[in-house]
């Protein structure tokens, strides 16, 4: 009875196990050329569904209904988890480009993995749409760019407003986390300012460490010189001195204004340049360390599973923090706590069902789930 769980679960393995191979390739000095676009989309929430669909089986067998409902609530409180992400920004600030750095939304239209549509809005139907994207129990926002008319801005912000305000199943507001994207080449951020003024701060009231600032295109931020190291991909001390400068006089406009004391992330979220020089993404780790702090742990384990695998995108930060062994310690400390529900329940199923040691069914899905996280150790 037991070599079909063990088969299911040992598929589980072998699909991450491969994930790891490849990134096993990522030397410190160079990237290897079989990382990039080599990774397939949701392994991860694959792999995830087959260890959850092969307990359920087995838990449908069970002659016991309390024991039933009981495994079957630990389950379905793995599956039912989803999070919601909203970005927002003016036209041109670069929301696109951020959300296929740090999530695998790139290929939308080949793609079976990724579910994207255009949303309708209620505000009026001459307002812009906005983007949904699905992976997995991760959906990502994308609403329309601010700054193409104030009429348009007006009816921008009531439908961001009104999607801010939607509850989920269970009462809760549907959105979890806000990404504010601000285009570093700009001196004027006024929409910026309103948006945040009129939407996200009253939405969210004493919840505002929900709501991320990152200013993007930190790499030509300056107007009076580049200033970015293209080998070593990152900013020199002038061009650093500009971005903290612009960094702080926006958190004491936001202090300012509102009173509260949120520090913005400057960072390049990576693109081509038309002469063919690839700028490849910096702080990117820092930014998504900010997005993974900002929500409760069971609702980091579907980032995890919508994350963009290019190891590429999180190899360049600044030296304040190792942001990259944090984002390890937030996924593994929320993969911990919460699938551990699911080692539980695979060890009683072991116990009840199958007649064995429930330390033997245990042990298959702790590899699996050690297998996890060691992929994240070797991306980050």
């Amino acid at each position: 009875k037991i070599s079909k769980l063990v088969e299911s679960l040992e598929d589980v393995q072998n699909s991450i196990g491969d994930i790891r191979g490849v990134f096993d390739g990522n030397s410190d000095d160079e990237i290897s050329g079989k990382i990039k676009g080599s990774i397939k989309p949701g392994i991860i929430k694959e792999s995830m569904d087959t260890l959850i669909d092969s307990l359920e089986k087995e838990i449908d067998k069970m002659e016991s209904e309390d024991d039933k409902k009981r495994l079957s609530e630990k389950i379905n409180l793995i599956k039912k988890t989803k999070t919601n992400i909203l970005i927002v920004g003016s036209t041109g600030s670069g929301k696109s480009s951020t959300i296929n750095a740090l999530f695998s939304c790139e290929n939308k239209d080949t793609d079976d993995y990724v579910e994207y549509a255009k949303v309708g809005t209620k505000a009026s139907p001459e307002t812009k749409a906005f983007e949904k994207y699905t992976l997995g129990n991760l959906t990502l926002w994308d609403s329309p760019g601010l700054g193409d008319s104030p009429e348009s801005d007006e009816e921008t912000i009531e439908t961001i407003k009104e999607l801010l305000e939607e509850k989920d199943d269970d009462g809760n507001l549907l959105i979890d986390i806000v990404l504010l994207v601000v285009d570093g080449t700009s001196k004027d951020l006024g929409m910026s300012y309103k948006l945040l003024n009129e939407a996200l701060i009253p939405v969210f009231e004493e919840d505002t460490d929900r709501i991320i600032i990152g200013l993007n295109q930190a790499d030509i931020a300056m107007k009076t010189g580049r200033h970015w190291d293209y080998e070593l991909n990152k900013p020199d001390e002038v061009l650093i001195k500009f971005l903290e400068e612009k960094v702080q006089s926006i958190h004491d406009r936001i202090m300012e204004d509102s009173g509260l004391d949120i520090m913005p992330i400057y960072y390049c979220a990576g693109y081509k340049e038309p002469g063919g020089e690839i700028v490849r993404p910096y702080n990117l780790s820092k930014l998504l360390m900010y997005i993974l702090e900002a929500i409760p742990e069971e609702k980091r384990i579907p980032i995890m599973e919508g994350i963009n695998t290019e190891s590429e995108n999180y190899r360049s930060n600044d030296d304040d923090d190792d942001y990259n062994e944090k984002i390890v310690h937030d996924f593994t400390e929320s993969y911990d706590s919460t699938i551990s529900e699911c080692v539980d329940a695979g060890a009683e199923i072991g116990q009840f069902i199958l007649g064995v040691p429930g330390a033997i069914v245990g042990s298959i899905i702790g590899g699996s789930i050690g297998l996890v996280k060691s992929i994240f150790e070797e991306l980050f």
